[in-house]
């Protein structure tokens, strides 16, 4: 495997301001001469000289220059031979330093079979780790993904719960917990959250006003045609929720979550 390696080289530019700088000059100067042979160089090349900003020393835009090499000698034309040949050196100092950097980032060409085998061995070493780095980001991408899955099945029962407008017999929410009525009521018992008083499961004296549950009256028809009053216990939708983080805490949880 091999790494490609970009050979693009970038056009030299020069800006208005380094024009000035390197030659010695006023900028005021060197963009009034930019600006008087614009014209010109549009007329020959159907192409305009390329206007930008800088930040002057307040923090004030200012408007300056950049120019291709063609662009530069073209402007300088008008200049004396000493500053014209500032410009020139600049820049062969600008297309030497940038020859520089393009040897620089080209890769080294082995010479002989040890340094060719040396190369290789680096390469694969670096395969392995950017290898090691991938599979290290595909676990944690992995574990996210679990984790989400989890919290987005506890949402799902939460939203089940408050979803819901009605009030629910404990025997229904006992189903969720893949127990019978009967286990509920007693894990509820044995937690000090109810007791039972004549035949009824009623919460004790701090869950009282707390909106959790309420009672309903049921009719029982007999066999000699009367009726026998029953007292049902109903979970409100807050109950339910009270009775998920209750449970929860001492480490029961619904069925959807497990």
């Amino acid at each position: 495997m091999t790494t490609a390696v970009s050979t693009e080289v970038r056009p030299l530019m020069i800006s208005s301001l380094d024009i000035a700088k390197d030659t010695g000059r006023e900028h005021k100067e060197v963009m009034r001469s930019i600006r008087n042979m614009e014209d010109a160089y549009e007329k020959i090349n159907q192409r305009k000289f390329a206007l930008v900003e800088y930040k002057d020393a307040k923090g004030q835009s200012r408007p300056c220059y950049n120019l291709t090499k063609k662009q530069a000698l073209f402007v300088v034309t008008k200049f004396k031979d000493d500053v014209r040949l500032k410009l020139i050196n600049r820049w062969e100092e600008l297309e030497e330093e940038q020859m520089r950097q393009l040897q620089q980032s080209q890769p080294a060409v082995p010479t002989s079979f040890a340094q060719a085998l040396l190369l290789a061995a680096q390469q694969q070493e670096e395969i392995e780790r950017q290898q090691k780095e991938i599979e290290a980001k595909s676990e944690q991408v992995h574990e996210l993904t679990n984790k989400v899955e989890e919290m987005q099945v506890k949402v799902s029962y939460l939203d089940q719960i408050l979803q819901s407008k009605s009030t629910m017999l404990v025997t229904q929410i006992a189903q969720d917990y893949g127990m019978s009525a009967k286990a509920f009521n007693s894990i509820l018992a044995n937690n000090g959250i109810q007791h039972k008083v004549n035949d009824q499961w009623i919460l004790y004296a701090k869950y009282l006003n707390e909106g959790f549950v309420h009672s309903k009256k049921v009719q029982i028809p007999l066999n000699d045609g009367t009726y026998k009053i029953k007292y049902n216990t109903e979970w409100t939708q807050k109950g339910r929720l009270f009775l998920y983080e209750f449970l929860k805490n001492i480490g029961i949880i619904p069925l959807i979550e497990r």
